[in-house]
């Protein structure tokens, strides 16, 4: 299996495509004109067709032109990984005991010590 990010990227090509289509029909059915100083039909949606097929190849060109950079490299990471499972699953295995639960009852601890003392020392 690939990675999200790949996954991703096959989606946002299935989308484009038709996106680009849709455009092509606007344009012969002159409801969007590009050269000329004619206004197209008020109610077009065309404009939003080749707005979203554009939107879509540029995320789906930058997801590739990201390759095979390091996880968090990119702000898109924490949306789409493009680490593979298994790496994926290791390295959330790995925050998972970083984050142990033992370690947690201290800290707990010591906040509640602290919200203790100033909630007695209002009451004063």
């Amino acid at each position: 299996m690939g990675s999200p990010a790949s996954r991703t990227r096959r989606v946002l090509i299935g989308f484009a495509v038709p996106m680009y289509l849709l455009t092509a029909l606007s344009l012969a059915e002159g409801r969007l004109s590009l050269l000329s100083d004619e206004s197209p039909v008020d109610s077009s949606l065309a404009p939003v067709f080749a707005g979203l097929a554009i939107l879509a190849t540029l995320l789906q060109a930058y997801i590739s032109w990201l390759g095979d950079r390091p996880h968090g490299s990119s702000r898109l990471d924490s949306l789409i990984s493009r680490e593979e499972e298994e790496k994926m699953l290791e390295r959330l295995r790995q925050e998972q005991r970083e984050a142990d639960v033992s370690s947690m009852g201290s800290a707990w601890a010591e906040m509640e010590k602290d919200h203790l003392e100033k909630t007695l020392g209002e009451e004063e």
